[in-house]
């Protein structure tokens, strides 16, 4: 269950880079991206906490930077 927390970490980094870099008109409302985002760190955050604490390291460091990763990467690739 820790590495599904560490991809949720990553696809709602990369979703909120992506929202916010956007000019254009998104399909999907900033609020409701927002709520997106925090529901899936959130989950994704207690997932890989969890397995933490049940010995296994190596999900919450990818979830971290994973998701730090994934956020600069949507930011900084130009998609118009």
């Amino acid at each position: 269950m820790g590495w599904l927390g560490a991809l949720l970490l990553i696809l709602a980094g990369y979703g909120w880079g992506a929202r916010l870099s956007s000019r254009a008109e998104s399909p999907v409302p900033l609020p409701a991206m927002l709520l997106l985002a925090l529901g899936a760190s959130v989950l994704g955050l207690s997932l890989v906490i969890r397995a933490f604490l049940e010995g296994q390291d190596g999900p919450l460091v990818t979830g971290a930077v994973g998701a730090l990763a994934a956020a600069a990467l949507a930011v900084f690739t130009s998609r118009e």
